[in-house]
């Protein structure tokens, strides 16, 4: 597995900061997409955070502003996704505790 990680660092490494921005932002939207669906799976209300500041990641033209700002969104979604599911596993195990006592 880290010989494979280390492959993969190397071809990124080649990428233009675009094609690597790109991956980055991929790899936070799955995050984002995985973390709320876990909380849809366990029936633990979660909305996923979204912002206009996404938007600018269309433009061919964006700037390193724009990106930063999308990250941060994604970022602060994930968060978000990951707290609501923490708690509501706890709350869930403390009712199931309590029906069982």
């Amino acid at each position: 597995m880290k010989e494979d990680f280390n492959e993969y660092m190397e071809f990124f490494k080649g990428l233009s900061l675009k094609d690597k921005q790109g991956i980055i932002l991929d790899q936070l939207k799955m995050i984002a997409s995985f973390s709320n669906q876990m909380c849809t799976e366990y029936e633990i209300p979660n909305e996923l955070i979204m912002n206009r500041e996404l938007l600018d990641m269309n433009s061919e033209d964006y700037t390193q502003d724009d990106f930063a700002e999308a990250v941060i969104v994604y970022v602060n979604s994930i968060q978000n996704s990951l707290s609501d599911f923490s708690i509501g596993i706890s709350d869930k195990y403390d009712k199931e505790e309590m029906l069982n006592d």
